[in-house]
C-alpha cells in the first residue's frame, strides 16, 4: 500500500474516531489528533503564507483578515459551499494561497480600481499596498474573492462565462455574511 493510501485510510479513520467520540480529550492513536474538530480548531490550523517582501502594514492586515475569512468558511455554511461547488475546500484553498506584493508596474496599472489579483486556478495572490487601509471585513472578502479564483472561479471579461468583479464581491459578502 502507498504512502498515499495509508494516509487516506488514517485520515478516514480519524474522521471516524472524532465523530464517535463526544469527549475533546485527546487519546493516542498513531499520533493523530483525535480531537473532533471546531471552528476554533479548524481556523487555527489555518495559516496564511505571506512573503516577506510584502510591507509590515499589509502582512500585519492579511494576518487579520486571514482569520475572519477563515471563520467565515467555516461558521458560514453558505460560505463553505461556493467552494464546494468549485470541487474544492475553502480552508485548504485560504491555506495555500501564497500571499506576495504586486510589482510596480502592476501597482500602477491594476491597483487603481483593484486590491489585489489572482490567476484562476494559480495559488499565488498579488495584494497592492492599499490592502493595509482596508478594514479586516473587508480585507477578509478579498482573500476569499481571491481564493475562489484559486479554486477555479473565472471571472469576466477574461471568461464570457464568468461574474465581474463586482458580483463576486457581492456573491462573497452575502454568502459569508461580511
Amino acid at each position: 500500500m502507498g504512502t498515499k493510501s495509508a494516509t487516506r485510510i488514517l485520515t478516514l479513520a480519524s474522521i471516524m474516531a472524532a465523530l464517535a467520540t463526544t469527549s475533546n480529550a485527546a487519546e493516542p492513536s498513531d499520533g493523530v489528533d483525535m480531537r473532533p474538530i471546531t471552528t476554533a480548531t479548524a481556523t487555527a490550523r489555518a495559516t496564511p503564507w505571506i512573503s516577506s517582501s510584502l510591507p509590515a502594514p499589509v502582512r500585519s492586515r492579511i494576518e487579520a483578515s486571514f482569520q475572519v475569512a477563515s471563520q467565515r468558511i467555516v461558521e458560514a455554511p453558505e460560505c463553505g459551499a461556493l467552494f464546494a461547488d468549485l470541487g474544492a475546500d475553502g480552508i485548504e484553498m485560504l491555506s495555500s494561497t501564497l500571499y506576495y506584493p504586486a510589482s510596480a508596474a502592476n501597482e500602477k496599472k491594476l491597483c487603481g480600481g483593484a486590491w489585489g489579483y489572482t490567476t484562476i486556478g494559480s495559488a499565488p495572490t498579488f495584494l497592492c499596498r492599499k490592502f493595509s487601509r482596508i478594514s479586516e471585513k473587508r480585507g477578509a472578502m478579498i482573500l476569499i474573492h481571491e481564493a475562489l479564483h484559486h479554486a477555479g472561479m473565472v471571472e469576466f471579461p477574461n471568461d464570457p462565462k464568468g461574474l465581474t468583479s463586482k458580483a463576486i464581491n457581492n456573491l462573497v459578502e452575502g454568502a459569508c455574511r461580511l
